[in-house]
């Protein structure tokens, strides 16, 4: 094994300038989600230490309210976070399979196979997790100008610690290790299937059970949890995040029931080929948009702010906890549509030098490049809008039984959904954008290569 380790940055060498552009973008996808991590985690230690010490009469009498909604911040936030590393880890996929698929067909065991991957994405995560580090150190001073409890935090407060700091670059760098080792399961199995490039199983009804157990649980704590007293609140978190991160497996099964659907109603060829295109790849389009739908989520969670901020009275107490709420609700979506941005981007610049091959053997038929142009933007538009809002339904319909009516008898409520889902969607649309110089590089090249 240790030969075959050894030839890792030879490997790397060989990728060229398509090796070099995916180990940038992992990076980068690391380091946003450790620094982003890092800095959420240090808000909810700064609620803590605050309610477990209070200095004033509102960290007093509303210290644990405090603490419980920087949890559910958390909540709403951290399978946004892992989706971007888990990402991060897949980056440049279908060509490393490919690559180690040869390695495999020439004799190499799965063990040498997976000790490659290791060995590239554990790299790319230390990198990433210590780049991040350093960004949350530098976000620091950012953060403790938010006001929050009639006043701001210091940096002490947000500071995680050196354990902090270094679980961030141990669990990173696992964390990919775990991603990439589960994304080489079918270069393991089969990698005369990979070679050939041959269709991966389909995705299974099954994964729309997790969602409705997370519904169903969610509705049946909230209509008779009036009896669980101080469990409440943990079980209701527990069958939240559930249902969040349910999205994450329902997701790409709906876009794929969506992509068939299409292409069987598509009349022109960039309908026909987007619609393909996300019926055989369901998994790769949920990576550019599932950020999106994710953050579509938290804005249908926070959408019933608005109906429990518009009171307060005379009662000074009422009236900081109001704006607070108003505060890190704010702040919350502007980090889950930053989170969804940077991952459809980065998502999509990977699929396209994943299909370099198929895009260049396209355009060499003939195909012209603003026909590839237009199929790349539509593979990402209708699964875009149709992600946002059907994950903020589902957000919708698990707290109506919390909420009833009442939550949405304020117009600001879903005023502030819609906007956001369109400010979101924008948002992650530019985002992608940015891969349009990368098809053009793609193409201008006139050698189409093997792998």
């Amino acid at each position: 094994m240790n030969a075959v380790v050894a030839l890792a940055p030879s490997l790397r060498r060989a990728g060229g300038r398509d090796t070099r552009v995916t180990t940038a973008l992992s990076v980068t996808a690391f380091a946003v989600s450790t620094a982003l991590t890092l800095s959420v985690v240090g808000g909810l230690m700064g609620f803590a230490a605050r309610a477990a010490d209070p200095a004033t009469a509102v960290e007093r009498e509303l210290g644990m309210l405090y603490v419980q909604l920087a949890w559910t911040a958390l909540i709403l936030l951290v399978v946004p976070l892992l989706t971007l590393a888990g990402s991060a880890a897949r980056m440049g996929v279908a060509r490393r399979d490919a690559r180690l698929a040869t390695l495999r067909l020439l004799g190499a065991t799965p063990r040498e196979v997976v000790a490659l991957t290791l060995v590239e994405t554990c790299a790319q995560g230390l990198v990433g997790a210590v780049v991040g580090v350093v960004g949350y150190v530098a976000l620091l001073p950012l953060w403790a100008l938010v006001p929050f409890q009639g006043g701001t935090f210091t940096v002490g407060e947000l500071w995680v610690g050196p354990l902090g700091v270094v679980l961030a670059v141990v669990a990173v760098p696992l964390l990919a290790a775990v991603s990439g080792a589960v994304s080489l399961r079918r270069v393991v199995v089969s990698p005369l299937g990979v070679a050939r490039r041959t269709t991966p199983p389909g995705l299974r009804v099954v994964r729309v059970v997790v969602l409705a157990v997370a519904l169903v649980g969610f509705a049946v704590v909230t209509a008779f949890g009036g009896r669980l007293a101080a469990a409440l609140v943990a079980v209701l978190l527990g069958f939240l995040a559930a249902g969040f991160g349910a999205l994450n497996l329902v997701g790409p099964w709906v876009l794929g029931l969506l992509g068939r659907s299409q292409a069987r109603r598509a009349r022109t060829p960039v309908r026909l080929l987007a619609a393909r295109r996300l019926a055989d790849d369901p998994r790769g389009a949920w990576r550019v948009v599932g950020g999106l739908g994710l953050a579509g989520f938290v804005a249908g969670a926070l959408a019933v702010l608005p109906t429990f901020t518009s009171g307060g009275g005379d009662d000074p107490l009422v009236d900081v906890l109001n704006a607070d709420l108003v505060t890190g609700a704010m702040l919350t979506l502007v980090i889950a549509f930053v989170l969804a941005a940077v991952s459809a981007g980065i998502a999509q610049a990977s699929t396209v030098l994943d299909r370099r091959r198929e895009y260049a053997l396209a355009h060499l038929a003939g195909t012209p490049v603003e026909l590839l142009d237009a199929v790349r933007r539509r593979e990402v538009l209708g699964p875009m809008v149709r992600v946002a809002g059907g994950s903020a339904l589902v957000a919708v319909v698990m707290l109506m039984p919390l909420f009833k009516t009442a939550a949405f008898a304020d117009l600001r409520g879903p005023l502030l959904l819609v906007g956001c889902l369109v400010g979101g969607c924008l948002l992650v649309l530019a985002a992608t954008e940015t891969s349009r110089p990368l098809l053009r590089s793609v193409l201008a090249e006139p050698v189409v290569r093997a792998d």
